[in-house]
This record gives structure tokens, sequence and C-alpha cells, in this order.
């Protein structure tokens, strides 16, 4: 049995980071085909194997040499593509994500076998907080308000709450999450495809923590600014240990959460709404844009 890890949010925006390098269409794919070629492949011998992408190539092959997935180097006349060890380890997150998305996701549009599934999985996860939200929801034993996880998925100045009800409403819709109790009051957990997602992200934040520069890291401080301020901070005498204080009931503590979450959602909700706008009434078409 595979024993499935939360890891701290802290480290989602580098594995979402991850999501955005693999998911451009015909990433996976041109890794595959370099792999069935032996690592190397001069460039155009992707005109036989890959006859799609056309134009459409050159960029993309700019794109993954960019992101560290392949090196490309003069061979004679010829410029030889090949698979970095990057790329190599990338194909190995086919098997988690194709098994995940062979169970919970339709059969892809275009494509077929493990590449094809592995496309259509990382591409529909490539959304802002979306890592963020799984791992949030997963730590959590019950459902929880927005409000619960929003410190734990925003940053302080980042978007505003709203972009959270935004991207639950997604993936809601996606069959990610669940919802349920009143409207600007609901609470949230993962469905059985959302708990699902655990595994194949926690293969993915192993392959970013060697290949992914994270986003989220800062430089640190120079070595003498560090010593400085060590030596400067002088010893602070802990407070007086805080006498013990009755524990709310459960009824108490769920009302609190509700509360809590009430205040902090109402703002958000204003801004943001699962339903809907309405929509203008269409134009009537001419006749020969009904028949275009």
């Amino acid at each position: 049995m595979t024993t499935s890890v939360v890891r701290d949010t802290a480290q989602a925006p580098q594995v979402q980071q991850a999501l955005s390098v693999l998911s451009p269409p015909n990433t996976i794919s041109v890794l595959r085909t370099l792999d069935r070629n032996g690592g190397e492949l001069p460039t155009y011998g992707f005109a036989d194997a890959m006859p799609w992408m056309g134009s459409r190539l050159t960029s993309r092959l700019a794109a993954m040499e960019g992101a560290g997935l392949i090196s490309r180097a003069r061979s004679g006349r010829a410029s030889v593509v090949s698979m970095t060890a990057a790329g190599r380890q990338a194909l190995r997150l086919q098997a988690p994500f194709t098994r995940w998305a062979s169970t919970y996701q339709g059969v892809p549009e275009t494509g077929t076998g493990m590449g094809a599934y592995t496309e259509q999985a990382i591409a529909s996860l490539n959304r802002a907080h979306t890592v963020a939200t799984v791992w949030a929801l997963a730590a959590e034993s019950e459902s929880v308000y927005p409000s619960e996880v929003q410190d734990l998925i925003l940053p302080a100045d980042g978007p505003h709450a709203s972009a959270l009800y935004q991207r639950l409403a997604q993936m809601e819709e996606a069959g990610l999450v669940e919802r349920e109790g009143e409207f600007r009051n609901y609470i949230y957990s993962l469905t059985p495809a959302g708990r699902a997602l655990v595994e194949p992200l926690e293969a993915l934040a192993r392959w970013a923590e060697h290949h992914v520069k994270d986003p989220a890291a800062h430089p640190q401080a120079p070595a003498a600014h560090r010593i400085e301020t060590a030596t400067a901070t002088s010893p602070v005498t802990p407070p007086p240990a805080a006498a013990p204080t009755a524990q709310p009931s459960p009824a108490q503590q769920a009302a609190s959460r509700s509360q809590a979450a009430a205040v902090r959602s109402s703002a958000a909700a204003l801004a943001f709404s699962h339903q809907a706008p309405a929509q203008p009434a269409p134009l009537a078409a001419s006749a020969p844009a009904r028949h275009r």
C-alpha cells in the first residue's frame, strides 16, 4: 500500500511552477519521442516523429531548453536535441499521473497512452493555488471554511481572498472539491479525486526539489550581517506562564468557527459568487451569419 504524504503548503509555489514547466502542449510528447530514440534526435528527425508540430516545434524546443528539460548542440550541419537528467526523470511522473487521470478524468481528446493522460492531467491542474488548496484541504480531517485555509494559500501581499473562492469554484466544477452549507457560509472538503491527487503531487514535488527553482525562495542575508544581528540581540526573558483556562465544548468550538468564518468570508463572498452573472439576450443573427 502506498502512503500518501501531505506537504507543507510553503512548498506549493515550487510545485505549482513545476506544473507550469511541464503543462504546455507536447512537452511530454517531445520527451517521449527522445526517449524512444535513445535520448537524442536531430532536429529534422522530429518532422517524421511528430509531424503535427510543424512550425511550433522550434518555440517548444527553445522553451524546454530554457526549463532545463533538453539541451541542443551542433553536430556537423545538424542540431541535435538531447534529453537532460531533468527530462528523463520527468518521464517517471507519467505513471502516477496516468493512474489518477485514467480513474478520475475522461479519455484524452488528443493522443493515446500514458503521455496523453499525463499531459491532460498536468494541464488541468496548472491553475493558480491548485497545489496549495489540495494540500491545505488534505491536511484537515474535516470540512473547513475558506477563511481557515486562506492564510496558508494566499500570501499576505498576494491576490484578494476572492481569488481563493474563484479557484474553489473551479475545483468544484472539476470534481476535486465538494461544497456544503449555506451561501456565504460554505465549507469545503476534497472529493475522492482530490484526495487521490496527493500521490502524484508528491511525486511532482520530489522532482521539483531537484529541477525547479523555488519562486518563493529569498537569498540569505550576508554572513557579516547575520553575525552582527545575532551579537546585538540581547537575551529575552520569557513571560510568566499563563494560568490554565477552561477548554470550550465542541459545540462552542463549532459555533466560534462558524462565526469567525462568516466575518472573514463576508467581504470575499461579496466580491465573488458561485452563481453565474446574468447574460444579455443574444442578438438576432443575420441569415449569412447563421449559415457561417
